[in-house]
């Protein structure tokens, strides 16, 4: 954690500002200690300030944990030139944001549920500050892929409830995270809070009738809940080998290949690795909402966001600008009429 970062941070609980304890530093970054209010105290462990989740074993992101850690940085561009996905991190978070070519200097933004990082690394090219928060222990492999990089911050917290101050951000976006949460809206409203007028808010979830709200992906996501506290990860992770790898060849192949997919429905994609990482992704949360557009639409209306428009990534993503203090009182007379 980088000094400069700690203005902005809070306690989720309380909403009261916090203190820095540390314990061990390397220059600039606190690498142990503790962040503290007048009502709670929280730990820095490795470098990361854990709000919440911490060695909690049964919390329901434990999937998430294992699966970022496993595949780190399969999705972040460096590794990817030269390769079928090459540019589709960075196409998905300019289309579903709406933020293209302008530089981000001197702005902060937020990923609430951030994973390894592969957008933290987005906003990082563009010259902004970052800050990621992620409930599992993917914060683990987030720490080690931004180690030392005083651009970035990566906490451990709910993105029900996060630990950033007011109107303290540039703005806010999450993206295929929040209908992994038992209040998406919740969440949705927890990054508008925290952005300043006039700041970016996107967000990007699952549609109605897509693959991840297939009867036979709820299925297999069922069975693999109720088998994960005894087998932990392996039945999916074999489950999304043989699918991304065995039924590869079947693609070609229309009627057989549709057959075997709505059977054993799995992920296809370019690249081999990332079809098994979104295989292994779709049959293992607790929580995977999907949702119409014109819902997530709301979600924008009801926390008086302004300039809102569709992201160009699917029905369900959208973005849009908080609004200043006159966009603000035109709202409430317009809802007076």
């Amino acid at each position: 954690m980088h000094d400069s970062f700690l203005p902005l941070l809070m306690d989720p609980q309380t909403r009261q500002p916090l203190t820095l304890n540390a314990t061990q530093r390397s220059g600039e970054f606190v690498i142990e200690g503790t962040l503290e209010s007048l009502s709670n105290s929280y730990p820095i462990v490795r470098g990361v300030p854990r709000f919440a989740g911490f060695q909690q074993n049964s919390n329901y992101t434990s999937s998430f944990g294992y699966k970022w850690c496993k595949w780190s940085r399969i999705q972040f561009e460096s590794e990817n030139i030269g390769c079928p996905m090459e540019g589709h991190t960075r196409g998905m978070w300019e289309k579903i944001t709406g933020i293209a070519d302008r530089d981000l200097k001197g702005a902060i933004m937020l990923e609430s549920g951030c994973g390894p990082g592969r957008f933290l690394d987005i906003v990082a090219s563009k010259n902004g500050k970052a800050i990621g928060v992620d409930l599992s222990d993917a914060v683990e492999a987030a720490q080690e892929n931004f180690a030392n990089n005083p651009n970035v911050l990566i906490c451990q917290g709910d993105a029900l409830q996060l630990p950033i101050k007011s109107s303290s951000l540039d703005g806010a976006f999450s993206i295929g995270v929040l209908h992994h949460t038992p209040d998406p809206f919740k969440g949705f409203q927890q990054m508008c809070q925290a952005v300043r007028p006039g700041g970016d808010v996107s967000v990007a979830v699952y549609p109605k009738g897509g693959y991840y709200d297939f009867p036979t992906v709820q299925l297999y996501r069922a069975l693999f809940k109720a088998l994960w506290p005894v087998l932990k990860h392996y039945p999916p992770l074999i489950y999304s080998y043989l699918t991304a790898y065995g039924l590869r060849p079947t693609a070609s192949v229309p009627l057989l290949g549709k057959l075997l997919r709505a059977v054993f429905p799995h992920v296809r994609l370019p690249d081999v690795r990332w079809a098994l990482l979104d295989t292994f992704d779709s049959v293992t949360p607790s929580y995977q909402s999907a949702h119409k557009s014109y819902e997530v639409f709301r979600w924008l209306k009801d926390c008086n966001l302004v300039d809102i428009e569709p992201g160009d990534w699917g029905t369900t993503t959208y973005h849009g600008v908080t609004p200043s203090a006159v966009d603000s009182v035109t709202t409430v007379q317009s809802r007076a009429a």
